[in-house]
């Protein structure tokens, strides 16, 4: 009788500490999402954008396509 009442106290312990680490665990990636969307929005900004990234710096200047028949031709 002694094991059952262990068993259930155990179970119970169980159920209680999921349920809290659950909770826990969305809530970090509920947060972990907000911040995603935040620093997305971030870099919109273009000033943030060149500030937060390096990406931007090391580019070149964007080579635009002409459209003259002359360069399709040949």
């Amino acid at each position: 009788m002694k094991k059952r009442s262990d068993a259930r106290r155990i179970e119970h312990i169980y159920c209680m500490m999921s349920k809290r680490l659950e909770r826990r665990a969305l809530l970090f990636i509920g947060l972990l999402l907000i911040l995603v969307i935040l620093c997305q929005l971030l870099l919109l900004v273009p000033d943030l954008k060149k500030i937060m990234t390096t990406i931007d710096r090391l580019e070149g200047t964007p080579v635009h396509m002409q459209s003259n028949s002359k360069d399709r031709n040949g």
